[in-house]
């Protein structure tokens, strides 16, 4: 009777112990009695056998080895290594010991020590498929995956049939990102066990790192066949949808996630960022807020959550976050880019400056750091320096089309729209469908008095499948600033009647009014707005330049009016 050889990580593996030495003595037989204990699985029983082996006969290297099995099997490490040692003393030619006190030292984390045990088992037992799958998993625990690679290697030329070694293989080629081998390695794997939902879902993982993003959704779907419970797999299922853009699909995969862990961090910040491309700002904050109850530190949650209330204008909201994110880890440049933008937005170009100098010394190759400092400079008038900004920010991405459009803003402010033109039509064939780029455009025909021009733009169909909302305002302040006023304003009256919950239309309603001079209408357009989204604290700067405007008006007007009062005065005096 023999007990099962003990094995660690991928290795399920039963091995016969030893022969039971040809001695006609008590000993054999309480061996083979603990044996029969120990295939029921009652280890402590097993224990006692093999003592009362050990009592009769000392140098019995096999007591002494399924004692440490057993001790093993019960979690007592420490005792299991020293019974392997006591037996390796007595019959030190067994590569069996050497490789279970391998198991044993790799169990405690004790890597060369481990190494160096399967180390000798290899040497005593050169077709020891096991052991060589152990070394290559020591050395893969040590990041040695080359060495790991060649470990495996040996053991498929024992066994190619050993579906564990080709799967592990696959991981060592993973860890090195080299996925294209580690792909061929989990189908091999897959071709010994069809089954192996691991190795589907790894294979998936090589797959999407590749780009294959169909190929990745068959295996995340494969592995979920085979192991329908694996939280894990549906949230790398829902990221290859996201970005095959099937976002209703992906929420989906989201949701069987979390019903399976509603821990899990990565699905609820993979599905916020769904919610983000859907423009459902609000289930995305949720979503953000939930991975936030699960890790408060992590700096990356609190970035995702600036990143949507920029999208919603609710600027200073975003500057909070932003700075949350830099408390938990300053080294963090997108925050820091973030958090300049946030600036930007509210007028505050002073301090974005000075966010954006130390985004760029952070990380001098963001080229998004150097078109934020560029907006920043040229918010203070700086525009020869922030020309200078952008230039930096095209050096390192030529087709960068915000840097692009920068340089285009500047150069319109400094009276060439010919120019300013040119450049902006190169961002926008950089990306075409950028819809901030096409409505600058509009606005440099409108500098140019091609107002129909910009109104064509504002039809395009890369436009109108957008954001309708975006559209219906830039049309309706290119249509303001042609004279067609009534035009621009028919524009809002169904949208208002139809939708008056939207604080967003009614804030681009009053930004037309505003433009179209119709003060008191703007400012009930903006608090109406205010009044149905009160976070959209953007919209508090409006209001303040509305009413600062009024403020101004008697000033403007009083000299004027002595200026004409002296003037009457001066022709009475003459005319006398």
């Amino acid at each position: 009777m023999t007990i099962p050889r003990q094995v660690h990580g991928f290795i399920i593996l039963v091995v016969l112990l030893f022969t039971v030495p040809a001695l006609a003595t008590q000993s054999d037989d309480l061996i083979s009695d603990g044996n029969v204990l120990y295939s029921q699985g009652m280890y402590q029983e097993a224990i006692s056998y093999f003592e009362r082996a050990i009592e009769q006969d000392p140098s019995n290297a096999a007591a002494w080895y399924n004692k440490g099995v057993s001790l093993y099997k019960l979690g007592q490490v420490d005792e299991a290594i020293a019974s392997y040692e006591v037996a390796i003393g007595l019959d030190p030619r067994n590569s069996d010991y050497w490789y279970n006190k391998g198991n044993a030292l790799l169990s405690k984390n004790l890597l060369n020590e481990a190494y160096a045990a399967y180390d000798v088992a290899i040497q005593l037992d050169p077709y020891d498929v096991q052991a060589w799958m152990a070394k290559g998993n020591v050395l893969s625990d040590q990041k040695q995956y080359e060495d790991a690679i060649r470990a495996y290697d040996a053991a498929i030329q024992i066994d190619p049939d050993n579906e564990e070694t080709w799967f592990a293989k696959g991981n060592a080629h993973y860890n090195q990102e080299n996925f294209k081998e580690a792909v061929s390695a989990y189908e091999i794997a897959l071709q010994k066990d069809s089954k192996d939902s691991k190795a589907w879902y790894n294979k998936g993982n090589a797959q999407y790192n590749l780009g294959n993003l169909e190929d990745a959704l068959k295996s995340y779907e494969m592995a979920l066949a085979y192991n329908p419970k694996d939280a894990i797999a549906y949230t790398n299922k829902g990221m290859a949808l996201a970005d095959l853009e099937r976002y209703d699909d992906a929420i989906d995969a989201y949701e069987a996630a979390l019903s399976l862990d509603a821990t899990d961090l990565k699905a609820w910040t993979s599905l916020g960022q769904v919610y983000t491309k859907l423009r459902e700002y609000d289930n995305a904050v949720r979503a953000f807020q939930m991975a936030l109850k699960l890790n408060k530190t992590d700096s990356s949650v609190w970035k995702n959550i600036g990143d949507v209330l920029m999208l919603e204008k609710r600027y200073d909201e975003a500057l909070a976050a932003y700075e949350q994110a830099i408390a938990l880890n300053r080294m963090d440049s997108s925050a820091w880019i973030g958090k300049g933008t946030a600036l930007n937005n509210l007028a505050r170009y002073k301090e974005a400056l000075g966010v954006f100098e130390i985004a760029c010394s952070m990380s001098p190759l963001f080229a998004s750091g150097w078109v934020g400092k560029g907006n920043s400079l040229s918010g203070l008038g700086q525009i020869q320096e922030a020309d200078g900004a952008y230039e930096a920010a095209l050096q390192l991405d030529p087709r960068n089309s915000q840097a692009l459009a920068g340089k285009s803003k500047n150069l319109v402010t400094t009276g060439d729209p010919e120019t300013a033109l040119q450049s902006l039509q190169l961002a926008i064939a950089a990306d075409p469908t950028n819809m901030a780029l096409l409505g600058r455009l509009a606005e440099i025909y409108e500098k140019m008095g091609r107002y129909q021009d910009a109104l064509d733009v504002w039809n395009s169909v890369s436009l109108n499948e957008s954001d309708p909302n975006l559209v219906r305002k830039g049309k309706a302040m290119t249509l303001v600033r042609a004279g067609r006023e009534a035009e621009a304003l028919a524009l809002y009256r169904d949208v208002l009647g139809s939708d008056q919950q939207s604080g967003f239309v009614y804030e681009q309603y009053g930004d037309v009014l505003a433009l179209a001079g119709d003060t008191p209408g703007a400012e009930h357009a903006y608090r109406k707005a205010m009044e149905i989204q009160p976070n959209l604290t953007g919209i508090l700067l409006k209001i303040n330049a509305l009413e600062s405007t009024h403020k101004e008006t008697p000033l403007t007007i009083f000299p004027i009016l002595l200026g004409l009062i002296t003037g009457c005065l001066l022709l009475v005096r003459r005319e006398r």
